[in-house]
């Protein structure tokens, strides 16, 4: 009896314990190509999606038209492949615009991109930072693709469509990704980080136990400089390293600042004498917070953690031995 209970609490427990999110990568390039260290991140993390934007829909001509397509340079890839659509807010907020149109238009190419790469997604997810002003005929969209097409549909979303998910409204699909990231004001102020701030997430993630949606995480793995002129924001600069302006005489590097000395045209960036670049990034330990406010906040493991985006850069500063299968562990 005694042997017979134990068996069945060790089945109780094996059958009620949650997994560990999966890990997954955002990429984003326009060419899609793996190195030797992307590779490995995938391999030695488990990895077996890879959520990867097809195009860009934008207005032009006062008309939805998509740009920057993808290019698959590597074409056998052993992860799922997920398309991903990023339309701009403005698109909807057209009054000429026709989604039935746009709907069959994004499926159409979605499909052309599949078939001339031989993918068979299962999966479409929409990317869009939709306002009030936009929110109904985003939700129509997204209910004419998911009417239209036999795949999951899942879809962005950010903290303050959260928190005022009543005004903004909860998208009609399969679930939703969280983009934890890109929550602060740009600033040229030394100590400002726009694409982490612990105090500006605790005020939007009380609101996650509430929100009606299934949700997935998204976590930043990127960094940028953020190039001021008499602290006025002129461009955010990615693929730059501390190491190109070390032991450079037109620059000055302290604390992770850059004080340009002189006028300079540097790595294809033109650089006026006294204009600064200030280098914003995400390091383990901001990845330990946010996966702990994350678990605080919400009731349920998530199925993945979305990692943005799967580059070169971007990752050599984690170190690539199960780095980002340890930390979603913690969850």
């Amino acid at each position: 009896m005694r042997r017979l209970l134990l068996l069945l609490s060790i089945f109780f427990f094996s059958c009620t314990e949650e997994k560990n999110p999966a890990v997954s990568f955002y990429n984003w390039k326009t060419k899609f190509s793996l190195s030797k260290e992307e590779n490995e991140a995938l391999t030695s993390n488990e990895v077996n999606k890879i959520y990867v934007r097809y195009f860009d829909v934008t207005l032009q001509n006062n008309q939805p038209f998509p740009v920057a397509p993808i290019h698959f340079v590597a074409k056998k890839v052993s992860q799922e492949i997920i398309p991903v659509v990023f339309i701009k807010n403005e698109v909807f907020l057209s009054k000429r615009i026709d989604l039935e149109d746009l709907t069959a238009k994004v499926l159409l190419l979605i499909n052309q991109i599949d078939k001339a790469n031989n993918f068979h997604s299962k999966e479409i997810q929409i990317d869009c930072d939709w306002s009030l002003e936009s929110r109904e005929k985003y939700m129509q969209f997204l209910s004419l693709v998911k009417k239209d097409c036999v795949k999951k549909l899942s879809t962005t979303i950010r903290l303050h469509q959260i928190k005022y998910f009543e005004q903004t409204k909860v998208p009609p699909v399969d679930y939703g990704v969280l983009m934890f990231y890109n929550m602060g004001k740009l600033s040229s102020e030394e100590k400002s980080n726009s694409i982490y701030d612990k105090k500006i997430a605790l005020n939007y993630i009380y609101s996650l136990k509430k929100y009606p949606l299934k949700l997935k995480i998204a976590l930043p793995i990127f960094s940028w400089w953020v190039h001021s002129s008499n602290n006025k924001i002129l461009n955010l600069i990615s693929n730059l390293n501390v190491e190109d302006f070390e032991n450079n005489p037109n620059f000055e590097l302290e604390d992770n600042v850059v004080y340009v000395k002189k006028n300079i045209l540097f790595k294809g960036f033109y650089f006026s004498q006294g204009d600064e670049l200030k280098l914003e990034q995400i390091q383990n330990d901001d990845l330990e917070e946010m996966i702990d406010l994350l678990s605080d906040k919400l009731d349920y493991t998530p199925e993945e953690i979305i990692f943005y985006d799967l580059n070169t850069n971007n990752i050599k500063d984690f170190p690539n031995d199960n780095f980002f299968k340890n930390l979603v562990a913690n969850f």
